[in-house]
């Protein structure tokens, strides 16, 4: 078999300066904090962060010592407006993916957002259509797109034939994570770890075209948030 290919270097926008794409981080809690550690590991020249905003200045500016970024702030609104930024990664917790994103959106700021991209389908279609509308870059932060060994499998699914049927597991013990149970946190499994099966599902069957129909079995927690799933 052919190689996994190898990961495609980084191209300059038209127009824009030499240097390296200047990050945003919107939010100073654990998952921005783990996006810096892996953006860290590229080369400097390619990726720097440039701004941290948080609700809370104190945090921002905690994060900021960390992590060596230049400007913290107290709140989104001067994330956006900051002219030095050109993305911003997006790692609030779910309920405030879509005032967030929007925030940034509606200002020209590329957005990547972490999953899932909202709490619907109808959040959803308001982030794209404000991207799409404004012109501005917005995806999905789904890293195991970006596996070589995905991409190889995706490219056997093709010669191999039309797969017919996935099966997956994924599960960690979150039992003790109080947000996962909370629906105002937009918790439950399908929000935190179920879109990686389904995201695979949606890629690799039916020639990635939209389903027809859609089943789901699963077990509910006592708050209303699903505990686990089986579709």
């Amino acid at each position: 078999p052919e190689p996994c290919p190898a990961p495609e270097p980084p191209r300059a926008q038209a127009g824009s300066p030499p240097g390296p794409t200047r990050w945003g981080i919107c939010s100073a809690g654990a998952i921005s904090h783990d996006f810096v550690v892996a953006l860290k590991t590229l080369p400097a020249t390619e990726h720097t962060v440039a701004a941290v905003a948080a609700r809370d200045l104190g945090r921002a500016q905690a994060f900021a010592r960390r992590f060596g970024v230049p400007r913290a702030y107290g709140s989104y609104e001067e994330l956006a407006e900051d002219p030095d930024v050109d993305v911003v990664y997006v790692g609030v917790v779910n309920p405030a993916h879509l005032p967030t994103g929007l925030l940034f959106l509606r200002r020209g700021r590329p957005v990547l957002m972490e999953k899932p991209m909202a709490l619907g389908a109808r959040e959803v279609a308001q982030l794209v259509g404000t991207a799409r509308e404004r012109g501005v870059f917005l995806m999905e932060g789904f890293w195991t797109r970006f596996f070589p060994a995905w991409r190889r499998l995706r490219s056997l699914a093709g010669t191999l034939g039309t797969p017919l049927v996935l099966r997956g597991s994924l599960g960690f013990d979150l039992g003790g994570v109080p947000r996962l149970r909370e629906p105002g946190l937009g918790g439950g499994a399908l929000l935190d770890l179920g879109g990686y099966g389904l995201q695979m599902a949606l890629a690799l069957l039916g020639g990635g075209e939209p389903p027809c129909s859609l089943r789901a079995h699963g077990v509910l927690h006592p708050t209303g948030t699903d505990w686990a799933h089986w579709g």
